[in-house]
């Protein structure tokens, strides 16, 4: 579930690399601003965070972080509701669409006084206990394998697709059979669904995605 709705991701941000091709690179209008709506500024931060980038999927999975942030605080009275949320949110687009291409690079700053906490400089502190950071990073990881395998060119694997799944071997064999036991989990797939979509819910308070991931491969060991 995770790995498709990564891949709803790289969709949403085709469409965007497409679109905002297609507008002048020096589109007249007034300064770019981030809107009052959380939600919305977030959406808008994504796009510019992505299409700066150029769409390369490391710098869409930095970006992700926006769709992370955005869709926790809208889950807070129902957290079960986050995948569907992002499912959501990767199928809207910005409020200034039709100039987002030319907006892109002055609105990488109004983001990042926005939301510091996606700032790479800042330290990262997974949780404590070892099973919710294996189960966290794991998680994490198979989000952005879903978001490499949906890449753009489609080229098939790529030096972060081969990151990323030599850290998934590495947690799938921390992670056994007895240790979700422990956990109180039993065989029936919709608590394994909840578990790993809760866990993907809490990452975003502890920062940039790709500082987290760096992080689980140093804790993954």
């Amino acid at each position: 579930m995770i790995r498709l709705l990564a891949k709803a991701c790289t969709a949403l941000t085709g469409a965007a690399l497409a679109f905002g091709a297609s507008v002048p690179a020096h589109a007249q209008g007034a300064t770019p601003a981030l809107p009052n709506n959380s939600t919305e500024a977030a959406i808008m931060c994504f796009y510019a965070a992505t299409l700066a980038g150029g769409g390369q999927t490391e710098v869409i999975a930095e970006a992700s972080w926006f769709l992370f942030d955005a869709a926790r605080r809208e889950t807070a009275d129902n957290p079960d509701a986050f995948i569907g949320k992002i499912d959501t949110l990767a199928g809207t687009p910005p409020p200034n669409l039709e100039t987002v291409a030319s907006d892109a690079p002055a609105l990488l700053p109004l983001c990042a006084s926005r939301y510091p906490l996606i700032s790479s400089k800042r330290t990262i502190t997974l949780p404590a206990d070892s099973f919710a950071r294996d189960v966290q990073c794991m998680a994490l990881t198979g989000y952005m394998i879903g978001l490499a395998e949906g890449e753009l060119e489609d080229s098939g694997d790529n030096p972060f697709t081969t990151r990323m799944k030599a850290l998934e071997v590495k947690l799938e064999t921390k992670l056994t059979p007895e240790r979700y036991l422990a956990a109180g989990l039993g065989t029936e797939e919709s608590a394994y669904e909840r578990l790993f979509s809760r866990a993907l819910r809490d990452v975003s308070p502890l920062g940039n995605l790709m500082s987290v991931l760096t992080a689980c491969e140093v804790a993954g060991g």
